[in-house]
């Protein structure tokens, strides 16, 4: 449990930093709220992918190319 947090933390601080950096520089009115609400979200839904969807895809190409 404690290493699903730590990987949701670090997922949602990298993916949402990134993404919300991005959104800054390429908008053409450069809306700082606009951006951290955008980053914060993708944040969010990717760190949550990061979870408890990729360990899933690894384990099912993992068993897939043992066989």
């Amino acid at each position: 449990m404690k290493q699903k947090l730590i990987t949701f933390l670090i997922g949602f601080l990298i993916y949402g930093t990134l993404f919300g950096i991005m959104m800054f520089y390429t908008e053409t009115n450069r809306d700082v709220n606009k951006a951290l609400i955008s980053g914060v979200f993708f944040g969010v839904f990717m760190a949550l992918f990061e979870v408890f969807i990729s360990p899933g895809i690894k384990k099912y190409f993992s068993k897939k190319t043992e066989k």
